[in-house]
């Protein structure tokens, strides 16, 4: 499942580079969100896997992670999931289900440096999943705001084709921002970019490259 981009998996892949989308770094950030059109990912191996989401820390700050997002299977299966790294991930209690086309929210929120929340809105169906973080062992920076697709490195990362995010916001102490001026990374495994990323005032685009 996603982690931080240096951290070693268990994998005999090389994934030097296991993020790809924008990362806005500066100070304070306390909420993010996004929305993407859920992908049709299918008839790829079952096993290799991409995982999209949203989240705060974990590129400039290591320390934690506060995010929520998809992880989309070859085989068209779809996990959504939310985590305080180094914690391990976990699906949210309440039913909450996507499929292709579906227009899908994903937005966290900092309350503190070890507290906040989690929510996927399917704004198709109306579905809404929420999960709250308290007192939590691991203290975020508040320094990266992140639109991000991942090679979590344990599968292959299957080709999911060109995803955006649009209505992309992150809100902190210096006040509001779009990803327009975020730095852009991409994914390098087996020694080769993976995928081909921009963004504007409008949002985050990741085309899958191979």
């Amino acid at each position: 499942m996603p982690g931080t981009p240096d951290e070693t998996q268990p994998s005999r892949r090389s994934v030097t580079q296991p993020w790809a989308g924008a990362v806005d770094e500066d100070r304070g950030w306390n909420f993010v969100t996004g929305t993407i059109t859920v992908p049709n990912i299918s008839g790829q191996n079952p096993s290799s896997a991409v995982a999209i989401w949203v989240g705060i820390d974990g590129l400039s700050c290591q320390n934690a992670i506060l995010q929520t997002g998809l992880t989309f299977y070859g085989d068209g299966t779809i996990d959504n999931w939310f985590e305080w790294w180094p914690i391990q991930p976990q699906r949210y209690s309440q039913r909450f289900s996507a499929r292709p086309g579906d227009k899908v929210r994903m937005t966290v929120n900092a309350w503190s440096y070890n507290s906040g929340n989690s929510t996927l809105e399917n704004l198709t169906t109306g579905e809404k999943t929420v999960q709250e973080f308290r007192n939590m062992r691991y203290n975020l920076c508040l320094t990266d705001a992140e639109w991000i697709w991942e090679d979590f490195g344990q599968v292959q990362l299957a080709n999911f084709g060109t995803v955006d995010f649009v209505d992309t916001h992150a809100r902190g102490q210096g006040g509001a921002a779009d990803p327009s001026r975020a730095r852009i990374v991409n994914i390098v495994a087996d020694g080769r970019q993976k995928t081909q990323c921009g963004s504007n005032a409008n949002g985050v685009r990741c085309q899958y490259t191979g």
